[in-house]
């Protein structure tokens, strides 16, 4: 027996934002970064909450780090919010969500209503159960999976991404295409997330071009498609590629989505040696109107890379070929050690990962 449930509530479209009025008169902690705040788009999620004591956090960073999420969790818990509203990327979403589970621990009290306001289109963290932190000191990121990480509502406001730099929607979008291929093979794959995935998939591949080239509908196109892409893949599971890249931006410091565009490709030949997952990226390029086998999806993919002005290289990221090999040993077991890793289609070894590394250098 297979199971598919769905619990965040998602409230999407032209004024979405509206949403957020259904907490007037409560306690509310806005959780964001310092450039929001500064930017005036905090004061339009403001505006959106009558009545309310409002708190906000405002110390997430990128890749947010252990120690914010132990201040933002103090925060949290002396402030005693009813509820957390999460404003920004994947990297305010992960930290709100930490935030209110270790808040709770320390003191937070009553049932907290997570809302979560996405302001790029990339990780689909309103609609999953993960939390990607990063252990500063030890440069390893680590990803938290457990339902309680689940939002209560997701709030797709496309008004938020009319000001993302090109750069950010190239890195933001090669991830969601990532998030959508690896969920369609991935080992927990079913009728349900195959739907989700493969509409993901689609749709951001339709639309990723002409939001990089700053069109207005086509980032709202791909908020959805990165909606959709979380769904997928928060009940089939990841694969290879995010391991890796899980692995290598703790390290190196490169964007989680830019890694994901120079892996996915030799993810793709790898795991299509296996022959059932090479029907299933066959199935995926034929419904974007590709040549209908993985190699060809994979040489697409490297295509839109470059379209996007992406590298293809750790080199082109300033990562020697010697840095690399040096830590293959050290990189291989952390991904492996990668809860994305158990769910990819294909069985992975050490040297696996050490020659697709070679092929990065």
């Amino acid at each position: 027996m297979e199971t598919f449930k769905l619990k965040t509530a998602v409230s999407f479209g032209k004024d979405a934002l509206a949403a957020l009025e259904e907490l007037a008169g409560q306690r509310v902690m806005v959780v964001t970064d310092d450039f929001l705040a500064k930017s005036g788009l905090l004061d339009k999620v403001k505006a959106r909450l009558p009545g309310c004591t409002v708190e906000t956090f405002t110390g997430v960073v990128p890749d947010p780090p252990l120690e914010v999420v132990a201040r933002g969790a103090r925060a949290l818990a002396d402030f005693k919010p009813q509820a957390v509203v999460a404003f920004g990327g994947g990297s305010a979403l992960d930290c709100a969500k930490a935030m209110v589970e270790y808040g709770k621990k320390l003191g937070a009290t009553g049932e907290i209503s997570f809302w979560a306001v996405p302001t790029t289109a990339g990780t689909g963290s309103e609609v999953t159960s993960f939390a990607v932190l990063t252990d500063s000191q030890k440069g390893v990121k680590y990803p938290l999976v457990d339902d309680a990480l689940l939002p209560h509502r997701a709030v797709l406001d496309p008004v938020f991404l009319a000001g993302v730099p090109a750069k950010v929607t190239a890195d933001t979008g090669m991830d969601v295409l990532t998030h959508a291929a690896e969920a369609y093979v991935a080992a927990g794959a079913n009728v349900y997330t195959d739907a989700l995935a493969e509409k993901a998939f689609a749709l951001a591949w339709k639309s990723l071009p002409a939001a990089f080239n700053g069109d207005q509908e086509a980032k709202g196109h791909m908020l959805l498609a990165s909606n959709l892409a979380g769904m997928a893949f928060n009940a089939a599971g990841l694969g290879l590629s995010h391991s890796m890249a899980h692995a290598l931006g703790g390290r190196f410091h490169i964007p989680h989505g830019r890694l994901n565009a120079m892996l996915l490709p030799h993810v793709i030949r790898f795991n299509a040696a296996r022959r059932e997952t090479a029907e299933r990226y066959a199935a995926l390029a034929k419904a974007c109107g590709l040549t209908p086998t993985a190699r060809g999806l994979a040489f697409a993919i490297e295509r839109l890379r470059g379209r996007l002005e992406q590298p293809g290289r750790l080199s082109e990221c300033g990562v020697d070929a010697k840095t690399v090999r040096d830590q293959g040993d050290a990189i291989a077991a952390a991904a492996l050690a990668d809860l994305c890793a158990p769910s990819n289609p294909r069985p992975v070894t050490p040297q696996d990962i050490k020659a697709i590394l070679r092929e990065l250098a």
